[in-house]
């Protein structure tokens, strides 16, 4: 059991003691005590206490979901192919990939609404090691969501744009040659791919054909 989920537990059990000691408390109260001046005040300062700690209480649980989970949305665990499928399903997201390829290992990471970024890392390779991946595929929503950040690609002298076929056009940098941005026909979705070395024209369009939504 991870230590949230042991803090969440201590905090929601203790408030259940803390409801149980206010319920005898006030079952406890004589009639002098109830016609009190400050009664009404004691009543209202139990009802802000037990919101309050209830509040703390839902806040540290969160959403049910694990710290794993968690931190899977963060992209700082490394999985499998079937574990990415797994985790892309489970939380009915629109992504793209290049498919399982050997040797590699994956991050997700979708806390920006609207973007998911599929991390391809070496076996054994850190997820903090921000410098070693194979092929980062990230997958935007729409036009919108991608013309909200910023990429260095737009304002580039070098940038090109290729039409591949009918449906497939691309925007590369000629100077680098380190990543690739794909557009899809009437698809409203953009996809990126960044590789840690500068690679060939034939080399990207091949990545982009090979691009399938993952299911």
């Amino acid at each position: 059991m991870h230590f949230q989920d042991c803090v969440g537990g201590t905090v929601l059990a203790f408030i259940r003691w803390l409801l149980r000691l206010l319920k005898k408390e006030q079952a406890a109260l004589s009639r002098y005590e109830r016609s009190h001046p400050h009664f009404f005040w004691f009543l209202a300062l139990d009802a802000v206490l037990s919101i309050a700690f209830i509040f703390a209480g839902f806040q540290i649980y969160g959403s049910g979901e694990s710290s794993t989970e968690r931190l899977a949305h963060a992209g700082d665990v490394v999985m499998s192919s079937e574990q990415l499928v797994d985790h892309i399903a489970k939380d009915g997201l629109n992504a793209y990939w290049l498919g399982s390829i050997r040797g590699a290992e994956y991050t997700v990471n979708h806390e920006l609404r609207g973007i998911v970024d599929v991390m391809y890392l070496p076996k054994g390779t850190e997820a903090s090691d921000d410098n070693v991946f194979m092929y980062e595929v990230k997958t935007y929503k729409n036009r919108e969501v991608w013309d909200s950040h910023t990429h260095p690609i737009k304002s580039s002298v070098n940038t090109t744009t290729i039409q591949v076929n009918t449906n497939i056009s691309i925007k590369i940098n000629k100077a680098s040659m380190k990543g690739v941005i794909a557009t899809f026909g009437d698809n409203p979705v953009i996809v990126a791919i960044a590789y840690p070395k500068p690679q060939t024209l034939s080399d990207m369009i091949k990545s982009v054909e090979g691009l399938k939504l993952i299911r």
